[in-house]
């Protein structure tokens, strides 16, 4: 079998040991679908070294029918979740150009958008019609602000259908909204329109499979279930891809995907039993927390001699709004979380990641507090909040990407560093920029006065202040967006939803403006992952010596989820379907993520009975279990 001879960088523990092994029943298996031209589905559980099988199952292809499908140009998909796995999986295939490795919106774009004509169909026969009668739904004919937005949206998805005629290309720019009548299609649009083609054309479907006659999809669980279908479809025609669909179920965290991934019809299921990350204890705990599949510690790991527990706090009741914590609550919990760390002696350690379902504790743990509430706020529209969590938004980017860099190497005295920043992210100081004729010299002199003024600035101003000083002397090249709410004047009005639900952004950017720059960096070490701090979200593929899991239902305040009727529902009641789905799924991707030590703080109402019910169901001993 064809293998990397050494790790490449970023690769997760289970992946760098599985390298060179010795192949599991599951890899011999997809060799055989392979060698049969056979499809299949592999479920891989957590730690099990999947990306090793798919990059494995990628380099037999290669071994095997690589010099015929160079010489008859076609190619080997491999579709992944996230531009960070397209370029580990590139990496360890060696760049070979055999290969298009591409995330699902990139792969599906570049092949829908040769067929322009096909794109106005799907769009006018299917997309906007279901986006309209999805619209309807909300309108029961009343003057309720739900109802009026409804009709604003109908009205303007109409007009958009009328004019998809006469729009003569169509575009896909990664982004998340669509501007139908200039032709610009968001990520949704760009997956629907693939699923109408794979449904409708057997020309798309037919040229798919002749460019493409194998086509692996990683993390298959968070697949759409339309590309599911439409590749299943495909692979079903005689002649037509070999299709491996390569993920877990138990670790799908996106809402409305393939979950549950099948391969096609005479297509065969494979299950991976191996852990190669997780300490025995560990695995021992999620073959009981999970039922379909039994992992086993098969590499260094069945060595480490790791814990796993469990410590109830009784939860106050919610003194706040909306049947939340009010301040002083929070801190209190943050003190009895504080204690409990610390009596484990994790208080300090940077070994240690801790895991919540939202920021809310996070943030005011890390101080970034006020920024949080402003942007999940009522000024925040969801792409505002969207950008705010992956410090894409333009008001923030400036100080994530400029600014928080610059001050931080100026306060270092690090003067190259200084203009290694500026030389990349300042027109002025770009080397083929209007000042490339200028001495280094000068142009050191230069930036050592202008970090002075602005680290004055920026112990002393507000955001604004610094934005309007690295703007006007050129440190950052602001965005047009950035420079429009600079320019202009405060918003004197009071705030309506009504009436400013389009503008309220205005409203966002002078609530940000007047703000101290005191929790920016707070921020930034956040977004850059440099804290031992995390949302359960977040860390779906990593892996941590040491992991804390907080759930506390009152904190998150979020009602799609509910741990303690997931743990405890004798207690706590049992949880709705969808809660009970998406609460053990997103539960267990953060137990695995635990190579050695895995500690649950728990704060539930009644301590005491939810350990009686904790020790019937089987998922905790005696030993493991703790109170406050």
């Amino acid at each position: 079998m064809v293998g990397e001879p050494t790790a490449p960088a970023g690769e997760s523990r289970a992946n760098l040991i599985m390298i060179n092994r010795v192949q599991t029943n599951a890899d011999e298996a997809v060799r055989e679908c392979i060698a049969e031209h056979s499809s299949f589905a592999l479920t891989a559980g957590a730690g099990s070294g999947k990306t090793t099988s798919l990059v494995d199952a990628l380099a037999e292809i290669r071994a095997t029918h690589g010099a015929t499908l160079r010489q008859d140009g076609q190619r080997i998909a491999c579709i992944t979740f996230t531009n960070r796995a397209v370029d580990v999986i590139q990496r360890r295939l060696r760049f070979d150009e055999l290969y298009r490795v591409s995330t699902m919106h990139g792969f599906l774009w570049a092949e829908i958008s040769r067929f322009q004509r096909d794109i106005r169909e799907a769009l006018q026969n299917d997309r906007l019609p279901t986006l309209i009668e999805k619209a309807t739904e909300d309108d029961d004919g009343k003057e309720t602000k739900k109802a009026r937005k409804a009709r604003k949206k109908i009205a303007k998805l109409e007009t958009e259908l009328m004019g998809l005629s006469d729009v003569v290309n169509f575009t896909y720019d990664d982004v998340a909204f669509s501007d139908y009548l200039n032709g610009k299609l968001s990520h949704d649009d760009v997956i629907e329109i693939a699923g109408y083609l794979f449904k409708e054309r057997h020309n798309f479907r037919r040229l798919i499979g002749m460019r493409y006659p194998f086509i692996f999809v990683d993390e298959a669980q968070d697949t759409f279930v339309s590309i599911v279908e439409g590749l299943n479809l495909t692979c079903s025609e005689p002649g037509l891809p070999l299709v491996g669909y390569f993920g877990d179920p138990w670790q799908q965290i996106y809402e409305g995907r393939a979950g549950d991934f099948a391969p096609p019809e005479g297509g065969m299921s494979i299950t991976k039993i191996e852990n190669f990350r997780c300490s025995p204890q560990v695995i021992d705990f999620l073959n009981a927390f999970r039922s379909d599949v039994k992992q086993i510690a098969a590499g260094s790991n069945a060595e480490v001699n790791g814990s796993v527990e469990i410590h109830l706090i009784e939860a106050e009741t919610p003194e706040g709004p909306r049947k939340r914590y009010t301040e002083e609550q929070l801190d209190r919990a943050l003190a009895k979380m504080d204690k409990t760390v610390e009596s484990w002696g994790w208080n300090d350690r940077t070994d240690v990641i801790r895991l919540f379902l939202v920021r809310q504790m996070i943030a005011r743990r890390l101080a970034f507090s006020e920024l949080q509430q402003l942007f999940t706020g009522p000024y925040a529209s969801q792409r505002a909040q969207d950008d705010y969590e992956s410090g894409q938004h333009y008001l923030l980017k400036p100080f994530l990407k400029v600014i928080c860099p610059l001050i931080e190497a100026s306060g270092k005295g690090e003067s190259r560093q200084v203009i290694d920043i500026l030389r990349t992210n300042s027109h002025t100081y770009d080397p083929q920029g209007p000042n490339a004729g200028r001495k280094l010299k000068d142009m050191v002199d230069q930036s050592k006065l202008q970090l002075e003024e602005l680290t004055e600035i920026w112990s002393d101003g507000t955001t604004k202040d610094v934005l309007v000083y690295c703007d006007e002397n050129g440190l950052i090249n602001s965005s047009d967006r950035l420079k429009e709410q600079l320019a202009r004047c405060p918003r004197a009005e009071e705030y309506d939803n009504e009436t400013h639900s389009e503008e309220k952004g205005d409203w966002l950017a002078d609530s940000f403006f007047a703000m101290p720059t005191n929790e920016l960096f707070a921020y930034r070490d956040f977004i850059l992952k440099s804290t031992p701090y995390s949302t359960q979200h977040g860390v779906k593929g990593e892996e941590y010596p040491n992991v804390l899991v907080v759930f506390d239902d009152i904190e998150a305040n979020w009602n799609q989820y509910s741990f303690s009727k997931l743990l405890s529902p004798g207690v706590a009641g049992e949880p709705t379907e969808g809660q009970f789905e998406r609460g053990r799924k997103l539960a267990y991707v953060c137990f695995s993520r635990a190579e050695e030590n895995l500690k649950i703080l728990f704060f539930t109402p009644t301590p005491e009975a939810t350990k009686d019910e904790l020790l019937e169901s089987g998922l905790f001993s005696e030993d493991q279990i703790s109170l406050a």
